[in-house]
């Protein structure tokens, strides 16, 4: 029985110690919260003016190697790639191909 006894009086000794111990351990602070984001205020601007975009579009076909040049929607020429080193960059103009085409679209079925 004395054995039960010190047993008993150990465990609730170190129960006890563990309690205590737990409780005097402060969790560790916070951080800081951070600062709030500054936000830019939109500045009022007059209407933008309506300009319509130089639009140009080229269409590289890939058989014959030419690339088509569209502004505002309306054929220009071809870029052939072989333009002579003066023209930087290269102007488009009509090509062999333009030529059968507008041959072929005059031509009555």
């Amino acid at each position: 029985m004395c054995k039960l006894a010190s047993t008993v009086a150990a465990v609730t000794l170190i129960a006890g110690a563990s309690i205590l111990t737990g409780c005097a351990i402060k969790p560790p602070p916070l951080p800081p919260e951070p600062p709030p984001a500054i936000v830019p205020q939109a500045t009022l601007i007059g209407p933008e003016e309506q300009s319509k975009p130089d639009e140009w579009n080229l269409f590289p076909d890939p058989t014959t190697g030419e690339v088509g040049v569209y502004h505002e929607g309306n054929y220009v020429g071809s870029v052939t790639g072989n333009e002579p080193e003066s023209e930087d960059p290269p102007l488009p103009h009509p090509t062999q191909a333009d030529k059968n085409r507008e041959q072929n679209q005059n031509a009555t079925p």
